[in-house]
């Protein structure tokens, strides 16, 4: 293989290693991969809606429209969704946009981005004039926490991880407007298994 391909190989590999089940181009600058918010947003776009039901079934929240952006200044991204509350036997009632910031937390164990330390900024009710309730804000910070520690911002593919040999996450952070993936070593110095 030529010298271009290979690094070409290499990186469409760690991008597909990024995306999980929706494949997106990363920009690769040495040991970092540079995560943009519209590649994440593609991937909230296929986990979207989330249910959340709490009290033993008693209150489900049901999250929908995920819109992500990452600051070009700040640690904190930024997500909002729209949200429904409902509860068995009655219509679900519009709740409005949840409006949250977060950092983020890599798991090795599971190969994914998750939020961290998320905080409810604001709740814009869905009807002019309308008051979220403090049941209803309570139920959206269960599932912030919840959705916090079960489910990924961002997954990647363990199988792609397991055929790249040494190479590692090391840390992922928010750096001017991207999410940054540090790995272990650089791109071009990829496992022999590429070649």
């Amino acid at each position: 293989m030529t010298r271009t391909f290979k690094s070409s190989l290499r990186i469409a590999v760690v991008s597909l290693l990024l995306a999980g089940p929706a494949a997106h181009a990363a920009e690769v600058q040495g040991n970092e991969i540079l995560v943009s918010a519209p590649e994440v947003q593609k991937y909230l776009a296929s986990v979207f809606p989330q249910d959340y039901d709490a009290l033993g079934g008693l209150l489900t929240l049901t999250a929908t429209d995920p819109q992500l952006a990452i600051p070009a200044t700040g640690q904190r991204l930024q997500m909002s969704f729209s949200a429904t509350a409902s509860s068995p036997g009655r219509e679900p009632l519009p709740v409005g946009r949840i409006v949250m910031s977060s950092s983020l937390r890599y798991d090795p164990k599971a190969y994914a981005l998750y939020l961290d330390q998320p905080t409810l900024d604001d709740v814009q009710p869905a009807a002019p004039g309308q008051r979220v309730d403090e049941q209803t804000r309570m139920l959206v910070n269960l599932w912030l926490a919840d959705y916090a520690g079960e489910e990924p911002l961002y997954q990647l593919e363990p199988g792609v991880v397991s055929m790249l040999g040494d190479l590692n996450v090391e840390s992922a952070r928010i750096d001017n407007g991207h999410i940054v993936i540090r790995l272990n070593q650089e791109v071009g110095d990829l496992p022999a298994m590429l070649e």
